[in-house]
């Protein structure tokens, strides 16, 4: 189960994006320019982030920790299925839209497709499970959902 951590979300998802494209390098032997150039940019923009000029960023272990937590974010989505993926998709661009506001049960079910709030708050309490989202904090309409990452 992934835990909380103390690495902000856009380097996170900087390091998901070079862990992808460094992955897709070694699948594409044969079109490496564009590909090189993608993790170089990412590399930089890791490297570059305010994060390691704070306490926690200076240990010697956080670019480990950072790796390892990758790791373990992109495992635990491969046990999500295909609805579980809608869902997340959902509420991360909702999220993304709506200044880190999450969306509610019933706006979730309508942009994925589902007209129960039941299904959609088992799917919910499915992924809270595998630590994918945490339902715990209460804030505005989004009722309480919120990403680790």
């Amino acid at each position: 189960m992934v835990q909380h951590t103390m690495f902000p979300r856009d380097l996170i998802r900087t390091q998901r994006q070079r862990t992808r494209t460094y992955a897709a390098l070694e699948r594409r032997p044969l079109e490496t320019t564009a590909l090189r150039r993608r993790l170089q940019q990412l590399d930089n923009r890791i490297s570059n982030h305010p994060f390691w000029r704070t306490a926690a960023g200076r240990s010697p272990s956080a670019r480990v920790a950072l790796r390892e937590l990758v790791r373990e974010i992109e495992e635990t989505e491969e046990h999500l299925s295909e609805q579980q993926r809608r869902i997340l998709t959902c509420i991360r661009e909702w999220a993304a839209e709506h200044n880190g506001e999450t969306p509610s049960v019933r706006e979730i079910g309508r942009v994925v497709g589902l007209s129960s709030t039941g299904s959609v708050a088992y799917q919910l309490g499915q992924m809270e499970q595998l630590g994918v989202l945490d339902r715990s904090v209460s804030r505005g309409p989004g009722k309480g959902i919120s990403l680790p990452w």
